[in-house]
């Protein structure tokens, strides 16, 4: 009966130790698949949005598909930009963590009845990165992909513009920025937004304290966007890794 509790004892040992092991990445797994089915969704949105205007224009005249971007361009477009410049001539006074904060600055509602919470597609191709950016640091949000932080630039590129996108490394459910810390100075960096494809050139990547905001803060003359997420030890949980690109394309 001894042996047989022994036996009994040191299989449970080892289901746990195999389901400790599994679990995380099926939950990974999971992750990756949602944020995949997010950015699918983004594309077929912004691609009907595209082609129902095209069709309510009735132009004769063909427009390659890539070039008719009169919609986004001219209106919501027009609008994140004045948007941007507003927060470089005030200052970005509300500027704070990240990850503090948790409700979006800007709803896509108004703009063609646009239903979705995602404002473009973050690529780092040095890594085989490619997630949503959603709009918010919520708790939901970031288990869906990676956030735009309210309170920083919108990413659409222009002159005094610093666009910061928060993401999870490590947890037992997300890792969108597990491999970031591998990213190095020359990478690329390619923002997808409802018209363009914004192509930067990591600069700088390191550690700050969270109360360091001036890191994400908007600098005078640049276009740039900072990816930041946790420190990577618990010891240092105050802390945030940055890695920050400029606008090259």
């Amino acid at each position: 009966m001894l042996k047989k509790n022994t036996v009994l004892y040191i299989f449970l040992l080892l289901l746990l130790g195999a389901g400790t092991f599994i679990y995380p990445r099926i939950q990974h797994s999971l992750f990756h698949r949602r944020a995949q089915a997010t950015i699918v969704e983004f594309e077929e949105y912004i691609l009907a949005h595209r082609l129902n205007h095209r069709a309510a224009r009735n132009n004769a005249e063909y427009i390659p598909l890539e070039e008719d971007h009169t919609f986004v361009l001219n209106i919501m477009g027009g609008w994140l930009m004045s948007f941007n410049y507003s927060l470089y001539l005030n200052g970005q006074e509300h500027l704070l963590d990240p990850f503090h904060y948790t409700h979006p600055s800007f709803s896509l509602q108004p703009f063609g009845g646009m239903d979705i919470d995602t404002i473009g597609i973050l690529n780092v191709p040095s890594i085989d990165l490619s997630m949503p950016i959603l709009l918010g640091a919520s708790h939901e949000n970031l288990h869906r992909g990676v956030a735009h932080l309210t309170h920083s630039s919108f990413p659409v590129g222009g002159t005094h513009s610093n666009t910061v996108i928060a993401g999870h490394r490590n947890l037992a459910h997300v890792n969108a920025f597990s491999d970031l810390g591998k990213v190095q100075i020359g990478d690329e960096v390619q923002i997808v937004n409802f018209h363009q494809v914004l192509t930067y050139e990591v600069v700088y990547t390191g550690t700050v304290n969270s109360h360091e905001t001036d890191a994400l803060a908007i600098q005078s003359g640049r276009d740039l966007v900072t990816l930041v997420t946790l420190h990577e030890t618990w010891r240092a949980r105050s802390g945030r890794y940055l890695v920050v690109a400029e606008r090259v394309q």
